[in-house]
């Protein structure tokens, strides 16, 4: 008669055999398994990376996120009349700039969109002109 697997021990004579047709675990999980079932646990793959003081990681976060630094949008927001015209200021707003650099520009009817389409590559030049808003490659109009 087949043996269905072959038992393992461990160095410590311990039965690890339940090991071999059990589903892999995350290595926190399996280090619970492991000292709740009385096994040893492995050797853990953490390494110590030190710690960093308050001030760093609030330095670091200001780097990342830019914080105290306008972004486009604030910029955008903030020239808008000079953008689009005093004519479609107010039938108008800028939203947001995608994750394709394209900024999307709500207006509330179907003559507005169309006239801004008409006007899209002197929209495009004044974005472009303002600073942190070189990267926007394109303009999408929807209904708002």
């Amino acid at each position: 008669m087949p043996e269905k697997h072959a038992r393992t021990h461990t160095p410590g004579n311990r039965d690890t055999s339940w090991l071999a047709g059990a589903r892999t675990y995350k290595p926190h999980v399996r280090d619970l398994i492991s000292s709740l079932r009385g096994f040893e646990a492995p050797e853990s793959r953490a390494t110590d990376r030190g710690t960093k003081g308050l001030d760093s990681v609030i330095e670091a976060c200001i780097e990342r996120y830019q914080i105290g630094k306008d972004t486009p949008e604030e910029t955008i927001a903030r020239n808008w009349r000079s953008i689009v015209g005093e004519q479609f200021a107010h039938l108008c707003a800028p939203e947001r700039i995608d994750n394709t650099d394209t900024l999307l520009i709500k207006a509330p009817g179907a003559v507005a969109r169309r006239e801004l389409v008409f006007r899209e590559a002197r929209i495009m030049t004044a974005l472009r002109s303002l600073p942190g808003c070189g990267h926007i490659r394109g303009i999408a109009f929807r209904a708002g």
